[in-house]
Order: structure tokens, then C-alpha cells, then sequence
């Protein structure tokens, strides 16, 4: 997708942006549904072109919701600003935003200094999200399957009913969350987390279901299918340290469970039902199953 650069989309940069660029390469390896490249002059920015499913109204609205963050929060990146004071501009029909180059690489899981800093950092994103004021709904959600029940892999009705005791009591709000809070969207550089890219994917929800998909995605075990217990409990005791409200720990491991299961549905829809597992896929079904009566 947009494997291209042209006249048209330098022009729109320059009438939109007052960004005159000369020249600019192909980014690989980030943005998995988008097409990113690099200015190199002038230098120091990221464009960044969105498929034509994405709302361009709705990227606004969550670009504004992520400089709020990136007012309080300085690992939170947000886009530059048009002549327009819009972020979105719109180049044949796709969604596109000009970003900060943030210089670094992506972090690494079996960095231990580098899970604990992104623990912290989460907390500190959702103290910030409990602090900004409400947001409200987004125009356009991130749909997510609840429940899964036509793939009978996936059916259990007793993590259905924990999930929904664990709504009905808890005392969280839900707030503004980045979504996607993953190794490839954390880039380190010098010793620190120099930047949390990539909001496109952010939903108002209760914390507690970030933190737990993110304790599963920087403690999981190479293949994929299971978790690495310790890691797991050291990213929480981290977390907790920063946290700003009442969450509960019980609950990580069935919220782990559940993000598993949303995603599997996810794959498998979009693959096709002609169309087995990828091994990817087939590593989340088997830990979906060897999780079940985990607790951290």
C-alpha cells in the first residue's frame, strides 16, 4: 500500500504541513497496516499513510486525545500540526499524518531493564488518562469480538463469567488507553524509552485490560503460546508502584485470556475459514487453553 512517492503527496505535505520535502525513504518493519516513510531532507520526520478503511475524522479525534498525552506524558509521541491546525490530511482517499522521527530500536523483551521501564511507563499513561479530562467516546471503536462462541475452540463460559462478575464489581473507570502497548511500538534509544509510537488503535476501556495484554506481549515465552510467570509478576509489582487507581491483580491472567481470545477471532476472520491457523495464530490457541487457572 503506498509503495510509492509522488508529485501529489509532496505537494499535500507542503500545502498542508509547510513541509517542503526533497527527499524520503521507505520505513519496513513498522506500522502494520500503514505505509511509513522517512524524510531524509529535510530530515527528522515520519510520514505515516493509512489504509482507505480508517476515518480520517476518527484518526483526528485520536491524534488529539495522543498530544494530550504527549503534554504530560514525554515518551507519548504526537503529530505535527497542519496550517489547518488539523493532523489528518487526506491523499487519495487515505488518511495521512506527519510524526516526529523518533531514532531507536524497538525494545527488546529479554531486556530486563527495558520491561521494568515500560511498566513504569504504563503506569504513568494511565495516571495521565485518569488525570486528562474525558474524552469521550471514539467516533469510529476498534471493534473487538466479546465472546467468540462461533469458534468452539475458544467457548468458555466460565471465563465469560468471570469477566463479567469482574464489570459488574469493579471500581475503575474506563479511560483513554494507547491500544497497542507492545515491544515494536516502544523505541529505546541511549538508555531510556525514547518514544510510545502508533496510536492508531487507541480505545476508551478500563486499564486493567492494557496492562494485562501488556504484561502477555513483553513476558510471553519465544513460541508465543505461553507466559514466563516471574517476568509476568515482576512487570505488575512494577506497575503497581506507579499506578494511580485500585486494580485487580486476580483478574490479569482471565483479561490475558480474553485479549488471546479477541485476537484469534480477529486473525481467523481475516484469514478466511478455507484458510487454517497461522503459527502465530495456532500459538495463541494453545495458550488461550494452558492458561486457564494461571494466576500472577
Amino acid at each position: 500500500m503506498a509503495e510509492r512517492w509522488d508529485a501529489s503527496l509532496t505537494a499535500l505535505l507542503r500545502e498542508r504541513f509547510a513541509l517542503r520535502v526533497e527527499a524520503a525513504a521507505p520505513v519496513r518493519g513498522l506500522g502494520d497496516e500503514c505505509a511509513i516513510w522517512r524524510t531524509t531532507a529535510p530530515a527528522g520526520y515520519a510520514v505515516r499513510i493509512s489504509p482507505v478503511r480508517r476515518s480520517a475524522a476518527d484518526l483526528e479525534w485520536v491524534y488529539r486525545v495522543a498530544a494530550r498525552f504527549a503534554a504530560v506524558v514525554p515518551e507519548a509521541v504526537a503529530p505535527l500540526r497542519g496550517t489547518d491546525g488539523r493532523a489528518v490530511a487526506v491523499w487519495e482517499g487515505r488518511p495521512v499524518a506527519v510524526w516526529p522521527w523518533i531514532a531507536g530500536d524497538q525494545l527488546d523483551r529479554e531486556d530486563r531493564w527495558a520491561r521494568r521501564a515500560a511498566a513504569e511507563l504504563l503506569a504513568r499513561l494511565h495516571a495521565a488518562a485518569s488525570a486528562i479530562d474525558p474524552v469521550g467516546p471514539r467516533p469510529d471503536p476498534v471493534r473487538r469480538c466479546a465472546h467468540c462462541r462461533h469458534w468452539s475452540d475458544l467457548r468458555d463460559p466460565a471465563l465469560d463469567a468471570d469477566l463479567a462478575a469482574w464489570e459488574r464489581r469493579t471500581r475503575a473507570v474506563p479511560v483513554a488507553l494507547h491500544g497497542d502497548f507492545y515491544r515494536r511500538n516502544l523505541i529505546c534509544a541511549g538508555g531510556t524509552i525514547a518514544g510510545l509510537l502508533d496510536w492508531d488503535e487507541l480505545r476508551v476501556d478500563y486499564p486493567e485490560r492494557e496492562l494485562a495484554w501488556a504484561a502477555w506481549e513483553l513476558s510471553k515465552n519465544d513460541a508465543g503460546d505461553g507466559l514466563l510467570a516471574a517476568r509476568a509478576r515482576e512487570f505488575l509489582d512494577v506497575y503497581a508502584r506507579g499506578a494511580a487507581g485500585v486494580w485487580d491483580r486476580r483478574m490479569i491472567v482471565p483479561l490475558i485470556r480474553e485479549g488471546l481470545r479477541a485476537e484469534v477471532c480477529r486473525n481467523r476472520t481475516g484469514r478466511g475459514p478455507r484458510l487454517g491457523d497461522d503459527p502465530y495464530t495456532a500459538a495463541e490457541v494453545r495458550a488461550f487453553g494452558a492458561l486457564r487457572g494461571t494466576a500472577l
